[in-house]
């Protein structure tokens, strides 16, 4: 039971995204909104370029999203470093951890879990890493 929680908070955070997508899109004749336009949308985009194929509009959207997601873990990281732990070594390990993460999630169950393709993995890798790398980089400077 535990284990179906766990996975539907992931499920619900990964697909964040999709239920708030602003654009309105004509679905059966009527204009909809959220996760019923980015649904249409996602499948049009699936027929036009093949399975896993997101197209430009809604990678873009997600790798907002995906940057967001980035820039506010990087300032529930530090905080909580420093909270906790309060060592001069706490960010650092714990940027470390969280990349280590974000590689298994990208490369190995968003694979396996949502056939993502390898060159969407990279893209969203990158999206996730270099803002932790630049504030890791500033914070040794």
């Amino acid at each position: 039971m535990r284990k179906k929680k766990s996975r539907d908070l992931y499920h619900s955070l990964v697909t964040l995204p999709d239920r708030l997508y602003p654009f309105k899109t004509e679905v059966q004749g009527r204009w909809v909104r959220g996760i019923r336009s980015y649904n249409a949308t996602f499948a049009r985009y699936q027929r036009k370029y093949g399975s896993g194929h997101y197209g430009f509009k809604l990678d873009a959207y997600r790798q907002l999203f995906h940057l967001a997601g980035s820039i506010f873990f990087l300032i529930f990281a530090a905080y909580l470093s420093q909270a906790l732990f309060g060592g001069p070594g706490a960010l650092p390990a714990f940027l470390f951890i969280a990349v280590l993460f974000i590689s298994f999630q990208e490369f190995y169950l968003h694979r396996r879990m949502y056939q993502q393709l390898w060159r969407k993995g990279i893209v969203d890798w990158l999206t996730w890493c270099v803002p932790m790398g630049v504030y890791f980089w500033m914070y040794l400077h």
